[in-house]
Formats: structure tokens, C-alpha cells, sequence
């Protein structure tokens, strides 16, 4: 079980993470950690590195707004909202993305960590093409 202090740490390096910070990713994650989302499965710390690296380049700005967590034996649960800046996205406009992580740990690291959130509201509805047709599909649905 991991104590409430590690837990702590992790989610503060999660606030100061840029692409500055990201070697380190691996004194959080365990070496073989799994990081998966909507829209990636990265296996282990290197290339979970060079995964936060290229998606950090093009970030002008992010911030996380944690929950509480919820610790349960070797699994976290917590609710979040991610705020962040892309030069390419929405015109370099704030974007709010709402989600939840499930963080299983061992030996105080991160051994599997899966993010829950919308893809669409992450990216997909900020391309102009895509955001077009999306705005679309929900207005049809909506009605």
C-alpha cells in the first residue's frame, strides 16, 4: 500500500511536470510501469519519458486540479481537471479537460497508471475539421 506521503509527491511532481521535468518520470514510475489512456499504451519509464517529452513540446501551459484520492490497497483513484495551453490547438486557447486516474502501485511506484477522460474534449473537437464535425454530430444527437 502505498502511504498517503508518495501519493502526495506524485501528484505535486504532477504540477510542476513540463517538458523540463520529465527524466523525472522514473522516480515515480516503477521501471515496467504501463501508462495508458484513450489514446496511447506506453510500457516502461523510457519510453513513458519520451512520450511526455513530445507531448510537453508543443504545451505552453498546463495545470491539474486534484480530488482528494481514494486509496485502496495498492490502487488510487482520483478525479481531476487538467487545464492546458497548445500552440496548435484552439488557437493557443485554454483548454478544460475533465478525468480520472486508477493508479496501481508497488513498492511506492506507479506500476500502472490508466487515464479516464473524453477524447474529444482532450483533441479531437479542437482540429478544425474534426471540431467541425463533431460540434455537428452532437447537435444532430441532441435534438
Amino acid at each position: 500500500m502505498p502511504c498517503h506521503t508518495r501519493v502526495q509527491e506524485f501528484f505535486d511532481f504532477y504540477q510542476e511536470l513540463d517538458k523540463n521535468s520529465t527524466p523525472r518520470l522514473a522516480d515515480f514510475y516503477h521501471q515496467d510501469a504501463i501508462f495508458e489512456d484513450p489514446l496511447h499504451r506506453i510500457v516502461g519509464v523510457p519510453a513513458l519519458v519520451r512520450y511526455f517529452d513530445g507531448l510537453y513540446a508543443g504545451v505552453e501551459s498546463i495545470q491539474f486540479h486534484f480530488a482528494a484520492p481514494v486509496i485502496q490497497a495498492d490502487r488510487v483513484w482520483v478525479d481531476w481537471r487538467m487545464v492546458y495551453q497548445h500552440r496548435r490547438l484552439q488557437k493557443g486557447q485554454p483548454i478544460e479537460v475533465e478525468g480520472a486516474s486508477r493508479l496501481d502501485w508497488q513498492d511506492d511506484q506507479v506500476l500502472h497508471h490508466r487515464d479516464y477522460f473524453d477524447a474529444g474534449q482532450l483533441l479531437y473537437q479542437h482540429l478544425p475539421l474534426m471540431g467541425w464535425a463533431i460540434k455537428q454530430l452532437k447537435q444532430r444527437m441532441a435534438v
